[in-house]
């Protein structure tokens, strides 16, 4: 749904059948919504290469010896982020505001769904503003990785390259959940980094760390977190 976390680095031959996508969106008005610019606001998903839609990366990071990533982000409400506009809860929430269909609305769209406000020549064809929050929301647009790690996995006695600048987003930033989680939200609550992440984490095994990496990734928070600051009171307090 920036980054949470370091993506697998081997793809393999089952990405074939991905390297050409299905049909464009049927929803032509959601689409035309979440096509439009949003400024300032829009969130700048950098990085080369077009977005591709986290079914693109479920085959290779998917599975139980691959940490079972999609099915675990497939599960979680980022996935359903779109979806949830058409609640009849965020209905009655967008009229308090003025908004008629939150799924139409850019005021929603632009943190309920993946690629807001991007160029619709730097989507893919069968990308999918359904999905809601999708990987590259926090890892950036998708197409250069998959074409690095697709070449690679042809190279049968090579192993594979760590993942480049350029490629993806691979580290954990705060910065790519507090551009929404934040007081603009009509539902905001108090949002803690390192509470969050351990909610979602979706570490690859294929990579391998340390008991002293993995600790120091899971207490990585923003330096201004209330809830961080309160425990550590507590604790200096004892």
């Amino acid at each position: 749904m920036s980054p949470l976390s370091l993506l697998p680095i081997g793809l393999g031959l089952a990405l074939l059948p991905f390297l050409s996508f299905g049909p464009a969106p049927a929803t032509t008005d959601a689409v035309a919504a979440f096509a439009v610019g949003a400024g300032d606001d829009a969130l700048a998903l950098d990085g080369p290469g077009r977005f591709i839609g986290a079914k693109a990366c479920k085959n290779c990071h998917n599975g139980e010896d691959k940490g079972n990533i999609h099915d675990k982000w497939a599960a979680s409400a980022h996935a359903r982020a779109y979806a949830t506009l058409g609640t009849p809860e965020a209905k009655k929430i967008a009229a308090g505001m003025g908004i008629d269909d939150p799924q139409k609305s850019e005021k929603c769209l632009e943190c309920h769904v993946t690629a807001f406000g991007v160029d619709p020549k730097e989507i893919k064809k069968g990308f999918l503003i359904e999905d809601g929050v999708q990987c590259e929301t926090c890892h950036g647009a998708g197409e250069e990785h998959f074409k690095v790690r697709f070449k690679e996995s042809m190279q049968k006695d090579k192993p594979p390259s760590p993942i480049g600048e350029n490629e993806v987003h691979a580290v954990r930033d705060p910065a790519s959940c507090i551009r929404c989680h934040n007081e603009r939200s009509p539902t905001h609550k108090e949002f803690c980094f390192k509470e969050r992440m351990a909610e979602i984490e979706h570490l690859d095994p294929r990579r391998e760390r340390t008991e002293e990496e993995l600790a120091k990734l899971r207490e990585t928070c923003t330096p201004d977190c209330p809830k961080c600051k309160r425990e550590k009171e507590k604790k200096d307090g004892e």
